[in-house]
């Protein structure tokens, strides 16, 4: 095994390393005050995805955003975006009581899966992290609808 063969496997491990704490961040906060919030992001990050399509050619704020062509400035106005809708549906939705660990476990893949698959279609976000190969084929475009299907079936059964 070459170096080079090393590194891109420590490449590769770092984006699933990436995913896994996340999912496990949403697991503890999922299984400590349920699932209500890892529903509401759920739905607010594909709507931002949205969103930020239909921004661009908006008559008062279409002009505006063009001034944000770096990936930087597009992963900032894709975060705000991204707030803002997460308390919108917060405030929509019913808060969920204290879960169970497998509510937790699949609140935090779900979520995970939808995060993977919407960061993927945003190029303001791969601007900041650039997910690799494995990952990509994984929550690329031959699976996405599949990912996002499962997830939202997922979170539908860890409501009740």
């Amino acid at each position: 095994m070459s170096l080079s063969s090393l590194s891109s496997l420590g490449a590769h491990s770092t984006d699933w390393i990436v995913l896994g704490v996340f999912a496990a961040i949403v697991a503890f906060d999922a299984y400590r005050s349920g699932s209500g919030r890892a529903i509401a992001l759920a739905l607010a990050f594909p709507l931002t995805l949205y969103l930020m399509t239909a921004l661009s050619g908006a008559a008062i704020l279409g002009p505006l955003t063009k001034q944000f062509a770096s990936g930087t400035a597009q992963s900032i106005l894709f975060a705000l975006l991204c707030v803002a809708l997460f308390l919108a549906v917060y405030r929509m939705t019913f808060r969920y009581g204290n879960g169970g660990i497998v509510q937790a476990l699949l609140s935090a893949i779900a979520l995970t899966a939808v995060v993977a698959v919407v960061w993927l279609q945003v190029p303001g976000l791969i601007a900041l992290w650039h997910f690799g190969p494995q990952i990509q084929a994984v929550f690329g475009d031959t699976y996405r609808f599949w990912w996002i299907a499962g997830a939202y079936s997922a979170l539908a059964f860890t409501r009740s």
